[in-house]
């Protein structure tokens, strides 16, 4: 019985499986490939108004990049917010990341927020920061709901409302962390209670279509960080990560972020944002740029930023293209096995829990070619030298010869 059952699984996750392909457009090629050339731009698109720190009114508007000629009916999207330290910054520095994105099939979208337009000196303090913060997260709230409104009345820009991811970089790294992870279940401090009751609560006050949720299915965190990582709970979305491990502008582990070198504001960085939400079982995954005093060190002309671009396409291609259903897991038992150091170097070691059956590793890249195989292992603990492959993200697969024990998958960076 268990036999035909796990069969039956697996005829059931290919039905899945044809099914978001015709649903989504997944393919092999397509969300981490370039599958077009050409590119729409849509600039200057207005979606929300609000006042601003220093008490002006601002009209908020977004630039939207479509991949041209696409024929997909509702296409995956992330909403990009820029760097600056909430105090410069705008959304035309975005404008390289979301091509590099819509030509590979997402719809990309580079969002201005409100920036912080009062006096620095003296500089401002911890508390107009987070009311700062808080601005920034109405905004960009505001922005997606716009996206949803649009898919729900004019369907100009063809969205997939069932996944938007928030991204961004440094401030617009935090920014986009704290959209998805802050809600009303989690304990906060006063600051945090009082900027959001002066900012019109939960859902932000920079635009009225509250019938419209600000939900997204993922986050593409560069260099951000959280005010607590405790922020995330097991219901929030999946999270990629990427952090320089001695940034001294926005703290990789635990610090203070910076303006101007001053210590503004005690945050909780990408390191603790992954060990969270690792002890929470949420899907994520971190770059993490060894021995590095640079802040977002990997897109300033760095080796590291091909890898980068690409793994955060491999991290959303996967949810949303899942090849495996839950469904499986069911007829199957589950093996514990470690695979580190991730980044690896040199030498990968596969950690077996216990040793139940012979079994194979498989190592392929992020086109989904398999560059190296091992058959028939019979130990708990395996050894891959990495040395005569590329730079970039490998996804080591174990399959066991007893079919009832379920394959394993790990997402490797080799460097």
């Amino acid at each position: 019985m268990q036999k035909f059952t796990f069969i039956l699984c697996l005829v059931f996750s290919a039905l899945v499986s044809i099914q978001a392909q015709t649903t989504t457009g997944c393919d092999s090629l397509r969300y981490t490939t370039d599958v077009f050339i050409d590119i729409d731009t849509t600039l200057g698109v207005l979606y929300g108004n609000n006042t601003t720190v220093n008490g002006t009114n601002q009209d908020l508007y977004m630039d939207i990049f479509e991949p041209q000629g696409d024929t997909l009916a509702a296409r995956p999207t992330i909403v990009l917010a820029f760097g600056g330290s909430f105090i410069g910054g705008q959304k035309d520095v975005m404008h390289n990341l979301c091509l590099y994105y819509a030509r590979k099939g997402y719809i990309a979208v580079s969002i201005e927020y409100r920036l912080y337009d009062g006096p620095l000196i003296p500089i401002p303090n911890g508390t107009v920061m987070t009311d700062e913060v808080v601005k920034a997260v109405s905004d960009m709230k505001a922005a997606i709901r716009y996206l949803r409104e649009d898919a729900a009345t004019n369907n100009i820009f063809k969205i997939d409302t069932n996944l938007i991811f928030a991204g961004g970089i440094s401030a617009g790294g935090i920014l986009a962390s704290h959209l998805a992870y802050l809600d009303s279940t989690d304990s906060y401090d006063a600051e945090i209670t009082s900027a959001i009751a002066n900012n019109g609560g939960w859902n932000g006050n920079s635009s009225s279509n509250y019938q419209y949720s600000s939900e997204v299915q993922g986050v593409i965190n560069y260099s951000g960080a959280l005010k607590e990582a405790v922020y995330i709970d097991n219901t929030d979305p999946p999270l990629f990560s990427v952090h320089d491990d001695n940034d001294g502008t926005v703290p990789y582990a635990a610090g203070f972020a910076t303006i101007f070198g001053f210590p503004i504001i005690a945050l909780e960085g990408s390191y603790l944002m992954h060990q969270r939400t690792d002890s929470l079982n949420i899907n994520n995954f971190l770059i993490t740029i060894p021995s590095s005093n640079g802040h977002v060190s990997y897109f300033g002309g760095s080796s590291w930023r091909d890898s980068v671009e690409t793994s955060s396409c491999v991290f959303m291609k996967g949810i949303i293209c899942p090849s495996v259903t839950s469904v499986q897991t069911i007829a199957q038992q589950t093996i514990d096995v470690s695979v580190f150091p991730n980044p690896v170097t040199t030498m990968l070691s596969i950690q077996l829990e216990s040793l139940n059956s012979v079994y194979a590793v498989y190592v392929y890249d992020n086109m989904g070619r398999l560059i190296t195989q091992a058959q028939n292992i019979n130990t708990s603990s395996y050894q891959l030298n990495t040395e005569p492959y590329a730079k970039g993200l490998y996804y080591v697969q174990i399959q066991f010869e007893d079919r009832t024990l379920a394959p394993v998958q790990k997402a490797v960076l080799f460097r």
